[in-house]
């Protein structure tokens, strides 16, 4: 005959089992103030160099730098996970760091809260150099006079805001690279023995712009090339459906009757028309038509172009990826009040670079848009919306659902699985647990 268990007796052996529970669980220490970070620094930096506090080349605020005697300077570039994805950093001593300490080093692990890390980039020395070259004014008081320095007074002045410097720059090497990069953006003048520099912004303008064709010249990064190069240059497409409105329509009635019917025109409800940009800007006049089978079939042939979705030449890209480019670079490492002129210098006929074809290719596509937009607008007067609010609304759908998907993500992740597997229960006809608690009638 079989009986009902018993239950353990009360002896040593529940104390025991919750001991051992208790002695698995680790509490955490608090949140350090000043938490780990990770670099990646060059392989073969000297042992002396350092992390140094300098002037940003464009805010001239305080921003860590890392000055190698040696090789030069280096910025730091960021490396983060997306925030839809958090990641972390498990840090933990080295077996080597292990054998040497020769004790227990399991508590000297570190889980940071993010996963950034910090990469070491080489930067070019005379971004440094501009804030002293050209110091910044404020903006109610005019741009100060420039004059012909010694280059130790521009260190000098570097030192004065960055002390840890003096030390690297008595190294020759480190001395020479500044100085040689100084000349090549500054006018000289021979003062005895002494050469006094002053910043020439037509040789920087030049220095600039050799920069930006190296950047540009395999192509730049997928995004900008999409975002900043194609979506510029791209042509719109039309296919307008015209339809005649009804006062239209029996304004060409009371014409026809008016007429013999011999000479009575034929009507046609619709029409549609393509347009698209030509190969060359003497096709220019004739693109915003509607071309025949005929016509289309005796076209010249195009030229070669880089991009088939925008039709431009491609010296037409080639200029555009190298404006963006030195766009890039003034908006990254040069002061705002410099990179302006940096842009007028540009644009004025004494450029070393002629951007007119560019510019007369932007000014036709936005023709063409203005067209597109004003066929638009007759071809659909339900339509109240113009192409670049359709563009904004598309947008904000897209980061409407982005926000609602990561949203919808976070509260996933939060529940539990009985409260997921809940969900599934099918509840028609049953009644709800407030209508137990409502008063008697």
């Amino acid at each position: 005959m079989r009986t009902r268990a018993k239950g353990p007796p009360k002896g040593s052996d529940a104390p025991i089992a919750t001991a051992s529970t208790n002695a698995s669980k680790v509490q955490l220490g608090a949140e350090s103030s000043n938490p780990h970070q990770l670099f990646v620094l060059p392989r073969e930096a000297s042992t002396d160099a350092r992390i140094l506090a300098l002037n940003n080349p464009k805010s001239s605020t305080k921003t860590r730098y890392f000055v190698c005697p040696d090789r030069g300077f280096y910025e730091f570039t960021k490396i983060a996970a997306p925030r839809t994805t958090p990641r972390s950093w498990l840090l933990a001593p080295s077996k080597e760091q292990q054998d040497a300490a020769k004790e227990n080093v399991c508590n000297r692990g570190f889980v940071t809260r993010t996963a950034d890390l910090f990469v070491a980039t080489a930067i070019d020395p005379l971004f440094l150099l501009l804030p002293v070259l050209a110091p910044p004014s404020s903006k109610n008081s005019e741009p100060s006079k420039r004059l012909f320095l010694s280059c130790e007074d521009y260190f000098d002045q570097i030192i004065s805001s960055s002390p840890q410097l003096k030390t690297l720059l008595k190294t020759g090497r480190l001395h020479n690279m500044l100085e040689l990069r100084m000349r090549d953006v500054c006018d000289t003048v021979d003062a005895g023995d002494e050469t006094m520099y002053r910043l020439s912004e037509e040789k920087l303008l030049v220095e600039i712009l050799r920069k930006a064709t190296a950047i540009s010249k395999n192509g730049l990064p997928a995004s900008m090339e999409e975002k900043l190069v194609g979506k510029a240059l791209e042509v719109p497409l039309l296919s307008i459906k015209r339809e005649e409105s009804s006062m239209h329509e029996l304004a060409e009635e009371v014409d026809i009757r008016s007429q013999p019917m011999e000479d009575a025109p034929d009507t046609q409800t619709s029409t549609s028309s393509e347009v698209s940009s030509a190969s060359s800007f003497s096709e220019a006049s004739t693109a915003a038509t509607s071309f025949s089978d005929d016509l289309a079939s005796k076209a010249p042939p195009q030229k070669p172009v880089s991009d088939q979705r925008t039709g431009a030449p491609e010296d037409v890209v080639q200029l555009l990826r190298l404006r963006t480019a030195f766009c890039f670079i003034l908006s990254k490492y040069v002061a705002p009040q410099l990179a302006e002129s940096m842009k007028s210098k540009l644009a004025a006929t004494t450029s070393p670079i002629d951007f007119q074809p560019l510019d007369t290719h932007l000014a036709y596509i936005a023709t063409l848009r203005q067209q597109a937009l004003a066929a638009r607008s007759l071809s659909d007067f339900s339509r109240k919306r113009n192409m670049d609010e359709d563009e904004e609304s598309g947008d904000t759908r897209a980061e409407k659902k982005r926000k609602k998907e990561e949203e919808e993500k976070r509260q996933k992740s939060g529940q539990s699985r009985g409260v997921r597997d809940l969900k599934k229960v099918n509840v028609s006809g049953m009644k709800k647990m407030t209508s137990f608690f409502t008063k008697k009638a």
